[in-house]
């Protein structure tokens, strides 16, 4: 989302570059009257702050490219309805929709035994059309020979080829066996060999009993930072239901695995509650996550949204939130003490969501612990408490800050910096055993674009990287 500050002599020539700048669907977030001291040359002045999605600039700006300078001048002095209607006929004139089909690979395979009766019967027709052709050319090449003896001289050929071929398939065939027996003859010398001098695990999942056809998808996991046992565990489960002569179908098994995750994931509902606290260690990202999402109830859902903090010990903490609640044009406090409360609780009717900054703490201390419990009251009603987390951190650092902050009797999580790492399965591994559920995801920079309501599915995504795939086969397909 863009987000650009107006000033002008007047309000309609800001409006005018509004609509100049970013087009006739822009979003008035503030418009000041400023006095003397502030305006253009010591002379009165409007300042007006507008906002507007990346694709609907992207779209003015495509119309616009595609004018002459005299039709452009034209456009832009027009009016806004007149500006949405010329950008609304162009885009759909230039561009053509693209019709994806539903899937471009195979999950399952269940026509192989037949794929590989119809591949023998087209061998067996190709060899009978070589022979025919081999007799044409033969009978060709001697016309002056009796149809008698040709078919003589055919018949000892084809003889010759049978003979040869079968002495082939005997060799093959006995090749075979002596590799069989080989392999049967060290088999049994590993099982007389004692237990301590045989190596513990010859690939990954062994130790686990795990099949070695599935020992790439439990690797895989584990990379993506699925916790080993975990992952044996989902291993095993499709290894005991899928016959071993299926375990080589990779989107067989990588189906599988995907649907046993999206089962085990549990997702919050706590998106409608009145009051949102904040809270959790420094670098999280508590604050970036109040703004996009402040930001995103205003501008996508038209909600009227409050911004309160409790931070008054890091350093531009308050100024900054303060900045961002003028930018959004809405209602803004410091809460400084247990007593605060009774004032704020006075104006909340009108409002749809608040949304609290915390100080940043690992709750090591008792102190900690007692002042968030004074300052987050059991007595408001309709409340989420959500612990920000960032999804860079190892499991073991994760689970020890969720320990600490179970006084406060956490509702949901929030993993940040999603696009920073490369093992989301820590979120799932975290969520499994946890029990918790996930509230959002922060996924970017961009305010609101990168914060998303937490689901099953893009997780699962996030896992198994099926939509950067699908990018990867579309830029190559083209």
């Amino acid at each position: 989302m863009q987000v650009r500050k107006f000033e002008a002599r007047t309000m309609k020539d800001a409006l005018e570059m509004v609509k100049k700048q970013l087009g006739p669907d822009a979003i008035i977030l503030a418009a000041k009257d400023n006095s003397n001291k502030y305006g253009l040359v010591g002379e009165s002045s409007f300042e007006i702050t507008a906002a507007v999605s990346e694709e609907t600039l992207h779209k003015k700006k495509f119309v616009e490219s595609r004018m002459a300078e005299n039709d452009k001048q034209q456009f832009q002095n027009s009016s806004a309805r007149t500006q949405k209607e010329i950008i609304s006929k162009f885009v759909t004139r230039h561009t053509t929709p693209v019709t994806k089909p539903v899937t471009t690979q195979k999950y399952i395979d269940i026509n192989d035994e037949k794929n590989a009766a119809e591949e023998r019967i087209k061998n067996a027709v190709q060899r009978a059309f070589d022979a025919g052709t081999l007799l044409n050319e033969r009978t060709n090449a001697v016309p002056k020979q009796t149809a008698k003896q040709a078919q003589v001289r055919m018949q000892a050929e084809v003889k010759h080829q049978v003979e040869t071929q079968m002495l082939a398939q005997s060799d093959s065939e006995l090749n075979s066996l002596r590799s069989e027996i080989a392999s049967l003859k060290a088999m049994i010398k590993s099982i007389n060999t004692p237990a301590e001098s045989r190596p513990q695990s010859h690939y990954p999942g062994e130790n686990y009993g795990i099949h070695y056809e599935l020992s790439s998808q439990f690797q895989g996991l584990v990379k993506e930072g699925v916790l080993e046992e975990l992952a044996a565990e989902m291993i095993l489960e499709l290894q005991n239901q899928v016959p071993v002569t299926r375990l080589k179908n990779k989107p067989l098994v990588e189906g599988f695995l995907a649907k046993r995750i999206l089962e085990d994931i549990v997702i919050s509902t706590g998106e409608t509650k009145k009051f949102h606290f904040f809270v959790g260690p420094s670098g999280g990202g508590k604050t970036s996550a109040i703004i996009k999402m402040a930001s995103q109830l205003i501008v996508r859902d038209n909600k009227k949204v409050a911004l309160l903090t409790l931070d008054t010990q890091k350093v531009g903490a308050v100024e900054q939130l303060r900045i961002y609640s003028q930018i959004l044009n809405v209602p803004f406090a410091v809460i400084r003490g247990r007593g605060d409360w009774k004032e704020i609780l006075k104006f909340i009717n009108s409002i749809d969501y608040i949304l609290i900054d915390t100080p940043g703490s690992n709750l090591k201390t008792q102190e900690e612990v007692s002042f968030f419990e004074s300052m987050i009251l059991k007595e408001i009603p309709s409340k989420s408490v959500h612990l920000v987390l960032s999804a860079r951190n190892k499991y073991e650092d994760l689970q020890g800050v969720l320990n600490n902050f179970v006084p406060l009797n956490v509702t949901d999580v929030i993993f940040n910096h999603l696009d920073e790492t490369a093992q989301n399965g820590n979120v799932y591994s975290f969520n499994k055993i946890n029990k918790i559920p996930l509230f959002a995801f922060g996924i970017g920079q961009r305010i609101p674009e990168d914060f998303e309501y937490a689901t099953k599915e893009r997780l699962v995504d996030l896992i198994f990287h099926i939509t950067q795939k699908n990018n990867t086969n579309n830029e190559a397909s083209i």
